[in-house]
């Protein structure tokens, strides 16, 4: 009973929390509210939360399901399109990301695996994988880096974006019944987004509860060119209330690891990246004029993609757009950055 009500004291303020953010005019209210509120709370007061991994997982469910009914055919046809772009935008990326590695291990005094595989954004579970297999790699400080920069972005960005004008160009793009419901294509979606979140547990792909209903709404729609579901209104507030409870948590868990001169390497060398990215967004824009700064931005932040879909949805961006290119960017990360960084170290370390 004791956890029951842990577990409920905690969604109920992380639930006013949100709601007193949306009321007083704050960004992105029911992702920030919560994760801020109990951020400070675990500091500065002795009360206990409980927030069940469940409660994450159905969130980033709802999520992943009206991040994938953004996928239309006709925006996956234009995601071709962009394919030259993606690379662009994360090869760069991940590039600058490298070169302020080095600043870090300068600032920190941290080793340069540590360094590396810290300022890597490609999802603080599978760095911190990646950082267990190399001997000189301090786990610990990779977690917190990877942490921190997500609270960072997940901080400074939206406020960055709520200045930045919103895009309409994506606005004509609907299905060509988004009004009717098919059972049929609705089961066959739940049929497809179950066998892609087991394939995705047994392979320990990144968030699977938000990758699965993605790929699978994306290919339903693809397919017979209809909507499957709408998500609403409710439900992506209850969603956003559910991740932001998650990383204000989680981010207090290593709060009590940081020292002055890590705290200082990790903020000046993210306020550069996320910086670097607005550069990239700003070139991009007069690249491919049909996609806003603001679409490009969001693309190009080096955040979590639940995070920054929450942060499409609340801006206006081309949500399509956002996910892709942050999908692609997981992909290039782990199947070919993450594994050949963490064998130039392992080679490193040898010599």
């Amino acid at each position: 009973m004791q956890k029951q009500w842990l577990i409920f004291r905690t969604f109920l303020i992380a639930a006013l929390s949100g709601l007193a953010f949306y009321k007083i005019g704050i960004f992105l209210p029911w992702l920030l509210g919560p994760m801020i509120a109990l951020l400070l709370l675990r500091q500065v007061t002795k009360l206990e939360f409980i927030w069940p991994k469940l409660l994450r997982q159905i969130g980033l469910i709802i999520l992943g399901v009206q991040i994938g009914s953004s996928f239309t055919k006709q925006a996956i046809e234009l995601m071709w399109y962009d394919f030259p772009l993606m690379i662009l935008l994360t090869v760069s990326v991940v590039g600058m990301a490298l070169v302020l590695s080095i600043l870090f291990m300068k600032m920190s005094g941290e080793s340069l695996a540590t360094s590396i595989l810290g300022s890597l954004p490609g999802g603080l579970s599978q760095m911190v994988l990646l950082s267990e297999e190399v001997k000189t790699a301090n786990s610990t400080v990779v977690t917190l880096m990877q942490t921190f920069r997500i609270f960072a972005v997940v901080t400074i960005v939206p406020f960055l974006t709520a200045w930045i004008p919103k895009g309409t160009h994506f606005d004509e793009l609907s299905l060509t019944d988004v009004t009717s419901f098919n059972v049929s294509h609705f089961l066959f979606f739940i049929g497809m987004g179950v066998t892609f979140f087991i394939l995705m547990k047994r392979i320990h792909f990144p968030l699977p509860e938000l990758m699965a209903p993605i790929l699978s709404m994306a290919i339903v729609q693809f397919i017979t060119d209809h909507s499957v579901v709408e998500v609403p209104t409710l439900l992506l507030i209850v969603s956003q209330i559910f991740v932001g409870a998650h990383l204000g948590l989680q981010l207090e868990k290593v709060s009590e690891l940081f020292t002055f001169r890590l705290f200082w390497s990790i903020l000046g060398t993210n306020v550069l990246l996320i910086t670097f990215c607005a550069f990239m967004a700003y070139l991009l824009m007069f690249i491919h004029p049909v996609n806003s700064f603001l679409d490009f931005f969001i693309s190009a932040a080096p955040g979590g993609i639940a995070e920054m879909s929450i942060t499409a949805l609340e801006t206006g961006a081309d949500l399509s757009t956002v996910t892709s290119f942050h999908l692609f960017r997981i992909f290039f990360i782990l199947l070919l950055a993450g594994p050949l960084v963490t064998m130039a170290l392992k080679k490193w370390v040898k010599s």
